[in-house]
């Protein structure tokens, strides 16, 4: 692994986008180990894995974002497409919400956390 982690996510897009996904989620994953708070490659593994049918995981990626770094407003979007394509209508809602929150700074409908 380099050690820019820059290099590394520039290397994991390039290999997602020549097909190579699998290597490409592992070199984030091998990131996110080495530097835990670098927030870009949990939201670009959470799509790799949203991308390639693995939307469990994709959520479960996307939540520990949350956790790194609670303002990003994209991670609550992706979340928001996430839920729904399982079909969880209501927290892809709440999602949504949230996103507009960060976003904006608007206050979130009541019962909406």
């Amino acid at each position: 692994m380099s050690a820019d982690p820059r290099a590394e996510y520039e290397r994991a897009v390039d290999l997602f986008a020549t097909g190579r996904k699998d290597e490409a989620i592992g070199v984030l994953r091998d990131l996110i180990g080495a530097h835990p708070s670098y927030a870009d490659a949990y939201e670009t593994i959470g799509m790799m894995l949203y991308k390639t049918g693995k939307i469990d995981e994709a959520i479960e990626w996307t939540l520990r974002l949350c956790e790194v770094d609670p303002a990003s407003a994209m991670a609550r979007t992706n979340l928001s497409v996430f839920y729904m394509r399982k079909g969880l209508k209501e927290k892809a809602e709440e999602q949504k919400a949230l996103a507009a929150v960060l976003r904006f700074g608007s206050t979130p409908p009541k019962g909406r956390t």
